[in-house]
């Protein structure tokens, strides 16, 4: 018989995609009077990541987090092209494994630090990317599971997820999911979840959807994961400690159980594509 969480997966696998977000014009003229995509082409921006890791993370769970940073990645540079009078395109890039002992993990910050430094002391630090790293650190309470600190425009930001402790204490679901969630902190800013759900607090674009009878289980998406209950041991064994509001989307209700998606919210996909638009 198939595990509770083989089925839990199952059944976050099956929840139909959110529908993208609908389509706005970001410069002056109305729907009917785009430029031509020609046009666009000339002002052509590419979402682009690297995933780093360090050398205690194995090669599968590497490439299974690499694999779900690109989904997500794809999402919203494939809503964005659709938004935007701009060509946009999306490249997730393998990046370096840093050496033992090179990325700190005793706080937040000494892992922002030391990935800046090491990124930065071989020059492999692309300012056009985001740099996210994969940490081992599975009883690391004090950094949590990731962090970020700068976005896209700051050149060449730098996020990291704890695939350490959610492989430990999750599972892959939430694994990916907080890889993808870490990578969305540095393409949105508080002033575009601000435009969208009238919050400053990039956690409430996220959704929570109902799965089953309408009082059973509920599915968290990326920006929702390790928010979407407040206790440990609830929606994720390490409940997120950053902001929130109110989600985009929410059930209404305690859940009994809980699943995750790859799909990004319509909340989610409006507030990236608005912060894309400033590429």
């Amino acid at each position: 018989m198939p595990s509770r969480r083989s089925l839990l997966r199952g059944i976050a696998a099956g929840v139909p995609a959110i529908q993208p977000a609908g389509r706005f014009d970001t410069r002056t003229g109305s729907r009917d009077d785009r430029a031509d995509r020609a046009d666009a082409d000339e002002d052509a921006v590419t979402v682009g990541v690297a995933v780093h890791r360090v050398p205690s993370i194995d090669d599968a769970v590497y490439r299974r987090v690499r694999r779900a940073v690109d989904s997500g990645v794809e999402q919203v540079a494939r809503n964005a092209n659709a938004a935007l009078d701009r060509r946009v395109d999306h490249d997730v890039v393998a990046g370096a494994t840093a050496g033992d002992r090179t990325v700190v993990t005793n706080t937040s910050q000494a892992v922002w630090e030391s990935t800046a430094d090491w990124l930065d002391a071989t020059d492999r630090r692309d300012p056009d990317a985001l740099h996210l790293m994969l940490v081992d650190a599975p009883f690391g309470q004090s950094i949590g599971y990731g962090g970020n600190r700068t976005h896209l425009l700051d050149g060449g930001p730098v996020s990291f997820a704890n695939v350490g402790a959610t492989e430990r204490w999750d599972d892959a679901a939430v694994t990916a999911n907080m890889a993808i969630h870490e990578v969305l902190h540095g393409l949105v800013t508080p002033s575009e979840a601000r435009e969208v759900v009238d919050r400053g607090c990039e956690h409430d674009l996220g959704a929570v959807i109902p799965v089953g009878d309408g009082r059973s289980g509920a599915i968290a998406t990326p920006l929702a994961t390790a928010y979407a209950e407040t206790t440990a041991g609830g929606e994720t064994q390490w409940p997120g400690s950053g902001c929130l509001g109110r989600f985009s989307r929410d059930v209404g209700y305690d859940p009994d159980w809980w699943g995750h998606t790859y799909a990004l919210s319509p909340a989610t996909l409006d507030a990236t594509a608005r912060y894309v638009a400033r590429l």
